[in-house]
């Protein structure tokens, strides 16, 4: 009945059987289609997809009635739909639309503007990466709030960004307007920092970052668009006073008394992992994109990293050779890893894509053209010989990175069979060693042991107890491949059992072994650590490069060194204020100041994280920040490196003593 009236007032003539129809769609869905947190059929619903026929029935006013409808259920439901359920969907639409054609909509001139700006950006137009982003649209055209929901590496921040960037380039064209974003991370504040708060000490009132955000947003009189990313964990405690902006009084009150009425330029958005928190009265509230990793794969990251090697020094045959490999080991060896190997860290295979892809990057810098130097043509003519090998180091230590001791026997068997079921050439690796046991020296082409080396080392005779570190082939691999990433920037994250050296080898290289221009900033989680503790130490060891940007030292790097990443206590609703606040960082390059409220960029920093499996107090860390780092595993130390340590450490301290006495 509602919905019949409410067709009826927006010029239907068949309402009474489109709403029945209509009504059936989402009775249908609900009964048919798996159960999701993100999917709502009530009565929101079924009011966003009369309001978008209404849109496109003023849009086309002679198009047939049921067209109109159809278009509007599958541009309103279709977005949140995970891939199995679109199927059963159709088949409800088919039914109840017996020989209506799904019309289609002219986006041409959107979806050209879309790839230049992709093309633009060295990013892949795969076709499930097109439709999301026309979804978007849609759904922004008929909401004042949206989701972009799903697990990470699904291109979540990639099509808001885009579709942005495109809409602002269309600007002046049919009725698309400029978009500013504006992004915050509502777990990285406190919620009065978030709202606003009253100061008990002089009892004024506080602003918040989203309240000015907001109202900024409304109070600009051009035609511009608006959108307020809320990137980060959505539960019930904030997002409560969003409930009154996200329905129709389109309002936020604040504890001030003061209310921001919301225009509709402005458009609520928020970018979550999942709605496991989330209330269903915000549920219902707003619309969903349902982004899947799996409908992109990992070939567009691929495809992309190749764009970005200079031709000048990398001919197609040598970018030939780097797809072939890629198509032949990458997928099967991650495959092969969740199937038959222990991971002691959970990892999405997008994150150890990246992590083989950044690896490669460092070890291929030599034969980069940088502005003062030009590879020598020797090392040119070596290049293709190199690059299998080069390719199954960083393999290793990145998909074979995550797993145990045992894990990574298997990996090594498996990569030397895969090997030699190809037309690839296996390395020659040391007698008897697996590819964890050796390094592939890019210098001169051949493989080492880890062991091999060792520098001579000695015991200073003045050296107290708890300075001696003694080296050994697990250190001297975990030294390299931290130099090696952090070399180009690359964040790192340490995670292995209790004594196995993390924090040892870490602090060991940063202090005494890692460039002079390396600025160290120590920082250990624990359960009590606030989020405001952990903002306050790193702004505390910045210094101002320019209007809003901070960074260490001029000519320095900061080397942000986190010890036990994941102690810091969940609060109620699964939430890790300060590892949300370094992933605001990671992710946007900065964060919000506490007393102006303006964001601020910092510069030349690293993150280095450091870390135990989850248990015993120590939480698994969301994959969100997870993505963000190249992953070392540290496993248990084997016999014949504590025999090392045990003899040169006893050596040490009988040369006090007569040789008689030893």
């Amino acid at each position: 009945m509602i919905g019949e009236i409410m067709l009826y007032s927006f010029g239907f003539a068949k309402a009474r059987d489109l709403s029945r129809k209509m009504v059936a769609t989402f009775k249908l869905a609900s009964e048919q289609l798996s159960a999701q947190e993100h999917y709502d059929y009530g009565m929101r619903a079924v009011r966003s997809v009369i309001n978008a026929a209404g849109v496109l029935k003023r849009r086309s006013p002679d198009m047939d009635e049921e067209q109109l409808l159809l278009l509007a259920l599958r541009d309103v439901n279709v977005p949140k739909f995970l891939t199995c359920d679109l199927p059963l969907f159709d088949n409800i639409i088919f039914d109840l639309f017996p020989g209506v054609k799904h019309p289609e909509v002219d986006r041409k001139r959107l979806l050209d503007t879309l790839q230049d700006l992709a093309a633009k950006n060295n990013l892949q137009t795969a076709p499930a990466f097109l439709e999301k982003l026309v979804q978007l649209y849609d759904t922004v055209q008929v909401r004042q709030g949206l989701m972009l929901v799903g697990p990470t590496g699904g291109g979540k921040t990639t099509t808001y960004r885009l579709l942005a960037d495109a809409l602002t380039a269309l600007k002046g064209i049919d009725d698309f307007q400029t978009v500013h974003v504006h992004t915050l991370n509502p777990k990285a504040l406190t919620l009065g920092q978030l709202y606003g708060q009253f100061n008990a000490s002089t009892h004024e009132w506080n602003d918040g970052v989203a309240a000015v955000l907001l109202r900024q947003a409304v109070r600009d009189t051009s035609p511009d668009r608006h959108w307020i990313m809320f990137d980060g964990p959505v539960d019930a405690i904030w997002i409560e006073s969003m409930n009154s902006v996200l329905d129709d009084n389109k309002k936020l009150c604040l504890n001030s008394g003061e209310i921001i009425s919301v225009t509709n330029r402005v458009t609520m958005m928020f970018e979550v992992e999942d709605l496991a928190s989330a209330s269903p009265a915000t549920v219902s509230r707003c619309g969903m994109v349902y982004m899947e990793p799996a409908a992109l794969g990992l070939s567009p990251l691929m495809v992309s990293w190749l764009a970005t090697l200079p031709t000048s020094t990398f001919s197609s045959g040598e970018r030939e050779l780097f797809s072939e490999l890629f198509e032949a080991f990458l997928s099967p060896a991650i495959a092969f890893v969740r199937q038959h190997c222990n991971e002691l860290i959970r990892t999405v295979d997008n994150n150890l894509c990246a992590s083989c892809l950044r690896l490669l990057d460092c070890l291929l810098t030599p034969f980069r053209p940088t502005e003062d130097r030009m590879p020598s043509k020797e090392a040119l003519l070596s290049l293709r010989e190199k690059v299998p090998s080069i390719f199954f180091f960083s393999l290793t230590w990145s998909v074979g990175s995550t797993t145990d001791t045992a894990g990574r026997a298997k990996f090594s068997a498996w990569l030397t069979s895969r090997i030699s079921e190809t037309k690839f050439e296996a390395p020659r690796l040391p007698a008897k060693a697996s590819f964890y046991d050796a390094c592939f020296r890019v210098e001169d082409g051949c493989w080492r042991l880890w062991g091999e080396m060792r520098i001579p080392f000695a015991v200073p005779r003045d050296a107290s107890y708890e300075q001696i570190v003694v080296p050994t082939p697990d250190s001297i691999r975990m030294t390299f491949l931290l130099q090696t990433l952090l070399q180009k920037r690359n964040n790192v994250l340490c995670a292995g059992p209790t004594g196995t050296g993390k924090t040892v080898n870490i602090t060991e290289y940063l202090y005494t072994a890692a460039p002079d221009n390396v600025e160290t900033i120590a920082i250990t989680f624990s359960a009590q650590t606030h989020v405001n503790q952990t903002q306050d130490t790193i702004d505390g060891r910045m210094e101002k490069r320019r209007r809003g940007v901070f960074g260490p030292p001029a000519g320095k790097v900061a080397v942000v060194f986190v010890d036990d990443l994941n102690m810091p206590r969940k609060e109620e609703f699964g939430a890790q204020p300060p590892l949300e606040l370094l992933r605001q960082w990671c992710d946007y390059k900065g964060w919000y100041d506490r007393k102006t409220l303006s964001f601020f960029e910092i510069v030349d920093t690293v993150l280095v994280g450091a870390m135990a499996p989850p248990g015993g107090g120590r939480t698994e860390i969301s994959s969100r920040m997870l993505r963000h780092f190249n992953l070392l595993t540290y496993t248990s130390m084997e016999d014949t490196c504590v025999a090392t340590i045990f003899t040169t450490l006893m050596r040490h301290f009988f040369n006090a003593f007569t040789e008689e006495l030893q």
